[in-house]
């Protein structure tokens, strides 16, 4: 069972004194922000607004609208990091999941046994439970090895584009588990690292080798470079949101790729769907500096839209360099 930190945003309002305040999560916690919203404007009476726009991650801050909505706070929920506080407004509010991994954990254990020493991670609802499952495993004979936190992170988290403690301790482990239900962090974990990658499902009991799932997308996503390759005119899309707006990063892609010959366009969306795409019909490839799981996760686009991963592998082309190793980095964004 999932629970907010509710507590924590009641000592907020209650030291803040504020008279708006805005919650901001992902739509699986859709259901318990509004009951948050509910307890909140029952017990405060504060005017309570919920972003119903989707949230993908901890880039997905709200500052600016919250300004523009006369917010004092912005409740970010459920993709925490080292820090409390981001930007001006925004406080970072835990959503941790209770579910028990035992029963997972006994079915993966001939599964790791193989392997020996093995590298933990996992996603923030389940951070708490990371030390119990080393220490379970442990206990099996299996070595467990989990990589250290900074400023930023936590130890053993990793989150959509940042991978670091895992591919920090890749040369000393021969294998990943991945604790959770998140395929895009199990599989992201196996493409940075090339190391074989085991996502251990507390809801379903499974445990699910992703190695394989791994190379069909790093086929696919290197297929998608080829096909940019032969582009007369490349839009280079900027992320309006405020985590994602890598100007810098856009505008030395698009420098890059003029030094090879390319036509580029600057483009800028909050939202980038291939319907919105499909307008600009005189564009023949997209690369988007906003998030590499927009690349990645699924979504189906009429023409070849990359990530800043394959952009950097698209120029390594145009070089006469291989590509192969594409997504073997700790930060993909």
């Amino acid at each position: 069972m999932i629970r907010i930190d509710e507590e924590k945003v009641f000592s907020e309002i209650r030291e803040r004194n504020p008279k708006t305040v805005v919650l901001n999560a992902p739509e699986g916690l859709m259901m318990k922000a509004q009951e948050l919203a509910l307890k909140i404007q029952e017990l405060f009476n504060v005017k309570t607004i919920i972003i119903a726009d989707p949230c993908y991650g901890i880039c997905d801050t709200f500052d600016e609208e919250a300004e523009r909505l006369e917010a004092d706070i912005v409740f970010h929920i459920g993709h925490n990091i080292a820090l409390e506080r981001i930007g001006k407004n925004t406080v970072l509010i835990n959503a941790i999941d209770d579910v028990e991994f035992d029963e997972v954990l006994r079915a993966s254990i001939p599964t790791l046994k193989k392997y020996g020493t093995i590298g933990l991670c996992t996603i923030a609802p389940y951070l708490h439970k990371i030390e119990k499952v080393q220490s379970f495993l442990k206990e099996e004979g299996i070595e467990v090895i989990i990589g250290k936190g900074n400023q930023l992170i936590r130890k053993g988290q990793v989150f959509g584009c940042d991978f670091r403690t895992a591919f920090e301790i890749k040369d000393d482990v021969k294998a990943f588990a991945f604790l959770g239900q998140s395929i895009f962090h199990a599989v992201g974990i196996a493409l940075s690292t090339n190391k074989p990658t085991f996502m251990l499902d507390p809801y379903y009991k499974e445990v699910s080798d992703v190695t394989e799932m791994a190379s069909n997308l790093l086929k696919k996503a290197i297929l998608s470079v080829y096909k940019a390759l032969d582009a007369n005119l490349i839009g280079v899309i900027i992320g309006l949101k405020e985590g994602q707006r890598r100007l810098e990063r856009a505008l030395k892609i698009k420098d890059e790729l003029e030094k090879r010959g390319k036509k580029v366009l600057l483009l800028a969306l909050r939202e980038v769907k291939n319907e919105r795409l499909i307008q600009l019909q005189k564009i023949d490839a997209f690369i988007q500096t906003a998030c590499p799981r927009i690349s990645m996760n699924g979504e189906i686009f009429d023409k070849p839209v990359l990530s800043a991963l394959q952009a950097e592998a698209l120029i390594r082309l145009l070089d006469g360099k291989d590509i192969n190793d594409i997504f073997q980095r700790c930060i993909w964004c």
